[in-house]
């Protein structure tokens, strides 16, 4: 679903045909990832339930459907629900996905199943930029999510001829309640995080989305401890699962947010064009594209616990890296810096989804690929939120100028963000060994 175009290469037109504001446009990226880590739980279990095909043709549907009404958006509330609509259906399909797969190949194949999944994801973060803005250039906004709709139309098609035998449906009810706390307490936190380092942590807007976060956190929480969950907590007693999944969070907390940094850094420090500064970017999610399958196969081979240890060692290299670029880094080195990272994403995230699910029953495959989709892209969203804000507080404090000074606040904000990435690495160093 995002191999055809890139949505946030559109904002700029968006923002001028619309003369809306940037904060109003920003939502139409943020969208995708605040649903896709505050419903997934949702459709992950309820793919457990109804069937997990019959959750990923409809979240399909739902993203097609979403993608032709945003290109015939005639106002910018039409299209930002048009754009809801397809943040949907991607909390639908995303989750369900690997899923599928796990449950489709046996445990000595699972991890070469998981690698080109992980791979074909990451082709997409790549290409996805290079043909957004082509198609941008010559068509327009409209044209990259008609794009997306006409791709949507075809896998759809493909999907409803290939797997048509119906699923074992079991009858347990979902908490609806612990859905709406979630989903009202973690993007209050985000905006709250994003906004406080501004407005002042003392601010009465501030406050009331410190509040609402809190309030939808702890209920969602009572409810998952209390009620039918969303997420069986009981995993959570298991070493290997626990190891799985913080050594996910803690590392996504520590590279996310150069996707962020990266191209500004490159654009307004370096001085690159933005086709020179798009292709540079384009190395991390193509090196990831490239280790991903191996991985996969080692997982298969090996252990995946050391295979996704020595992802994460990578992983840290490239972010004791990262941390000291400076005014007067090459771009040959900035190259190499993000491929150090690329390539330690693609040895460490297939190998630990093996690892993560070889902990729980093939019947809670739904759930445990929701809970990957929702800690993954969630630890991202605050990992970039966070930097974001050490980076305002780096700000506030220096003296250079602007070129200097960003490059001074990436380090800033990196450098504290390197302990993360260490802390993951020891955790999964931690507990006894297994084969996984």
């Amino acid at each position: 679903m995002q191999s055809v175009g890139s949505i946030s290469v559109s904002l700029s037109a968006i923002q001028k045909e619309f003369d809306a504001t940037l904060a109003a446009v920003q939502w139409i990226g943020l969208m995708g990832s605040i649903m896709l880590c505050s419903l997934s739980l949702c459709f992950g279990r309820a793919g457990d339930l109804i069937g997990r095909r019959t959750i990923f043709k409809a979240g399909l549907t739902l993203y097609t459907a979403g993608a032709g009404l945003a290109a015939f958006s005639g106002t910018f509330p039409q299209l930002l629900a048009s754009r809801c609509v397809m943040a949907l259906g991607l909390a639908m399909a995303a989750p369900m996905a690997a899923a599928i797969i796990a449950s489709a190949h046996g445990h000595e194949h699972r991890g070469r199943a998981l690698g080109l999944l992980a791979a074909s994801i990451a082709l997409g973060r790549t290409t996805g930029p290079t043909i957004g803005g082509a198609i941008l250039q010559l068509w327009g906004w409209r044209a990259v999510f008609l794009a997306n709709c006409i791709f949507g139309v075809a896998t759809c098609v493909t999907m409803f001829l290939i797997v048509k035998d119906k699923e074992e449906r079991r009858k347990v009810s979902v908490d609806y309640l612990g859905v709406i706390s979630l989903v009202v307490g973690f993007p209050s936190f985000l905006i709250a995080l994003t906004a406080g380092t501004r407005q002042g942590w003392d601010a009465s807007g501030i406050l009331l989305w410190l509040a609402l976060a809190a309030a939808g956190i702890v209920t969602f929480v009572w409810r998952e401890l209390h009620e039918v969950p969303l997420m069986n907590l009981r995993y959570f007693r298991s070493i290997p699962f626990v190891r799985s999944m913080l050594s996910l969070i803690l590392a996504t907390l520590a590279f996310y947010p150069v996707s962020i940094f990266g191209p500004i850094y490159l654009l307004n420090v370096v001085g690159t064009a933005p086709l020179t500064a798009g292709l540079a970017m384009a190395t991390l999610p193509l090196c990831t594209t490239l280790l991903s399958p191996l991985s996969g196969r080692l997982a298969d081979r090996f252990n995946p616990r050391w295979v996704a240890i020595i992802g994460l060692c990578i992983i840290l290299l490239g972010v004791f890296f990262y941390a000291r670029l400076g005014e007067d880094s090459t771009l040959i080195w900035i190259v190499f810096v993000l491929s150090i990272l690329g390539a330690g994403i693609g040895l460490f995230v297939p190998a630990n989804d093996k690892a993560a699910f070889s902990t729980v029953p093939s019947r809670d495959y739904g759930m445990l690929a929701a809970m990957l989709t929702a800690f993954g892209t969630g630890s991202g969203a605050l990992g970039t939120t966070v930097a974001v804000a050490l980076a305002e507080v780096a700000k506030k404090t220096r003296m250079s100028g602007d070129a200097a000074g960003f490059a001074d606040d990436q380090q800033f904000a990196f450098s504290l963000l390197l302990p993360l990435a260490a802390l993951a690495v020891l955790v999964t160093l931690l507990g006894k060994r297994e084969r996984g």
